[in-house]
């Protein structure tokens, strides 16, 4: 195992998030490393292709109670208040420093209300992901005080004692360490362990796994949203929900009608209604309308209007989705099905994105941060840029007025032994090893995708607990440890805490809908998620 130099900040992360945190280290700390399992500007934020994405900030103090209104109202029960108001006061000054890294944000023209949202707010728009893209590597590459790892999965999380020391990494089949004093981690959600995803395949939840056993607890993991995209003619392109309004009838693939459209007033309030936000909700009639979209997807046919509509959030849409990636609503047949988006829950933190375990922090999609059982159009990119600034600020604190000098005297081959009694404790469950990599980690998205999408029963989450520990009865980590073995557990572990938690919450509430539970407990809790000895724990933690 090699070791790289002492760094003052570890981030583990390349999206909005980790650069967000990059850019402020940067102007604190001498020494700052961050860490991404792809390339620099990459993450959920950069990807699929998209017109534009918005971010909803308070308009004015006038807004404030307005905007918790919103929020609190969504999230049913299972939000974070504290971390709300945090939020809403901080938002509006942290938009620039999207300029920081690369974008250039501007204030959307018209007054729609976000997704969800029942006020309508300032909501700022980026786009221009290429351009962003190289401005932003331009700024990173050539600052002496960062260092960059590409390409290197982040396995386990160290300490000595109650404090972090630093992470260990693979690449490829070598694996380091990085001693640091603070490790913010910004590795996503867990939307790349679907087939159907909206996000990149190496948002795994491997993050969330990292930080439970460093010590940290999750919560909200059951809430994840599913969002309509295309599968034909072109593959993994966003919805825009707002062309429902024009919907004259939803059909199966043989043609067959599912659902009548605008022309029939009895549904044409269900079409009205969910044009107005994106991810499934259960908490909305027009849920009718997501529950009749099969995994195989089905087609949708339009109105001549959708194309005379001049409002802004439509043309954008509209011109971006016939000149760059060429498909014209009225002329081409398009098929939709739900794909995974964000992860309203993952690591509890604090307004500071203080995990509670003494030098580690959560932000961006990982921590469970301002949603609940539901998120707004347009905080996700907020939260990163807030609480990816507070970490930072709070990081500084905590080095300042906390003594490092048992930590300094932490020798590498203490590390390695304890990282490899680690590894050897997770294999005792290896038996057979009769599956590639690449074989587990299709047979995982089907399964993911078929038992743990916007329907669940009890009888389809058991089904895909049973079958991954018969994948993980014929995929050695021993064996295969040099080719990623150690992130395959991990991201197995991460369905399990995803499995669990929607097996435990007996109710649907939000994002979470249970075929064999199909309304809400009157009593209100949340799942709270640790992990002891390689084993996962989930506690009710009632309001």
């Amino acid at each position: 195992m090699d070791i790289y130099k002492q760094t003052d900040v570890l981030i583990v992360g390349a999206g909005i998030a980790g650069l967000i945190a990059a850019e402020r280290a940067v102007n604190i700390f001498k020494n700052v490393c961050i860490v991404t399992t792809g390339k620099i500007c990459t993450g959920a934020s950069y990807f699929p292709l998209k017109a534009t994405l918005g971010i909803q900030a308070t308009k004015d103090k006038n807004d404030y109670d307005k905007y918790y209104e919103d929020i609190t109202n969504m999230g049913k029960g299972v939000e974070n208040p504290e971390l709300i108001k945090t939020y809403i006061y901080n938002i509006k000054k942290d938009i620039y420093l999207l300029k920081r890294i690369g974008f250039k944000p501007w204030l959307r023209k018209d007054s729609r209300a976000a997704c969800f949202a029942k006020y309508s707010r300032d909501v700022f728009l980026i786009n221009n992901w290429n351009d962003a893209r190289k401005r932003a590597k331009k700024v990173f590459r050539k600052n002496k005080r960062l260092k960059i790892f590409e390409e290197s999965t982040l396995l386990k999380i160290m300490k000595d004692g109650d404090k972090v020391v630093g992470a260990v990494f693979q690449n490829k089949d070598k694996f380091f360490f990085i001693k640091s004093k603070v490790i913010i981690l910004a590795t996503g959600g867990v939307a790349g362990n679907y087939k159907n995803s909206l996000y990149p395949k190496n948002i795994n939840g491997v993050g969330n796994v990292v930080a439970l056993d460093a010590g940290a607890v999750a919560q909200n993991m059951e809430f994840i949203q599913f969002i309509p995209a295309y599968l034909k003619p072109k593959y993994n392109v966003l919805f825009g929900e707002h062309t429902l309004k024009y919907c004259v009838g939803m059909y199966d693939l043989k043609n067959k009608l599912l659902l009548d459209g605008i022309q029939n007033e009895e549904t044409k309030r269900l079409w009205i209604e969910r044009s107005a936000y994106a991810p499934f909700s259960n908490d909305f009639e027009s849920r009718e309308i997501d529950l009749k979209i099969s995994s195989e997807g089905v087609k949708l046919k339009y109105s001549e209007d959708l194309y005379k509509d001049k409002e802004e959030f439509y043309t954008v849409y509209l011109n971006w989705l016939k000149k760059e990636i060429g498909i014209d609503l009225l002329k081409d047949e398009t098929v939709i099905t739900h794909f995974a988006h964000s992860c309203n829950g993952g690591i509890k933190i604090d307004s500071n994105a203080f995990t509670g375990v003494k030098g580690l922090y959560a932000i961006g999609e990982l921590s469970s941060a301002i949603e609940g059982a539901n998120r707004l159009g347009g905080n996700s990119v907020g939260g990163a840029l807030v609480f990816g600034n507070n970490a930072v600020k709070n990081a500084f604190e905590y080095i300042k007025n906390t003594n490092f000098d048992d930590s300094n005297n932490i020798k590498l081959n203490n590390i390695e032994k304890e990282f490899n009694d680690w590894v050897n404790e997770i294999s005792k469950d290896d038996k057979e090893n009769n599956f590639t990599r690449n074989e587990v980690l299709i047979k995982i998205r089907n399964l993911v995708s078929e038992n743990l999408s916007v329907v669940r029963s009890k009888e389809k989450i058991e089904l895909l607990l049973n079958e991954l520990n018969n994948i993980r009865s014929n995929y050695s980590i021993k064996e295969n440890i040099k080719n990623g073995s150690i992130e395959i557990y991990l991201i197995i572990e991460s369905i399990k805490i995803m499995a669990l938690s929607m097996l435990e919450r007996e109710e649907s509430r939000g994002a979470h809908y249970r075929e064999d539970f199909k309304y809400s407990d009157d009593k209100v809790y949340k799942l709270q998620v640790k992990r002891e000895n390689n084993k996962i724990i989930i506690n009710k933690i009632y309001n």
